[in-house]
């Protein structure tokens, strides 16, 4: 049950990042022009999710890479480690940027429009992988 519980916190968390990154071009037109951060109060609160669901996402396929045996499939094998290593990625982006802003430091476009348009694919994969292993009695 706690499981589920955490797997859709993930999905809810990407779909929320989602969500918010397409309507902010309808909000705020012209956000393609550097912009402050004061501007975007619901990143300040929706970052403190994304970097909660990052860490969380993280330990879930870091344990998932640990339990895959020389019996697994390489598919299985591939689908872990491109996930794992796509959301540590991320990790280091978002961690090495989300301080700046903290300080009231610059947005950068490129980085954070990068973010956003992962973390919620990533996010969403392993949300569904968790939400599946957690029906199964799986750990």
């Amino acid at each position: 049950m706690w499981m589920r519980s955490v797997a859709l916190y993930l999905m809810l968390t990407g779909l929320a990042v989602a969500v918010y990154f397409i309507a902010m071009s309808w909000q705020y037109p012209g956000m393609d022009q550097p912009y402050p951060v004061e501007a975007y109060p619901a990143w300040e609160v929706l970052h403190w999710f994304m970097a909660a669901a990052i860490l969380i996402a993280l330990a879930g396929t870091f344990a998932r890479k640990l339990r895959l045996g020389h019996g697994d499939s390489i598919s299985e094998h591939l689908a872990a480690n491109a996930l794992f290593y796509a959301l540590f990625g991320l990790g280091l982006l978002f961690f090495r940027s989300w301080p700046s802003l903290l300080r009231g430091g610059d947005y950068d476009l490129f980085v954070w429009g990068s973010i956003n348009m992962v973390l919620p694919v990533a996010l969403a994969a392993a949300g569904v992988r968790m939400w599946r292993a957690g029906g199964t009695g799986e750990r």
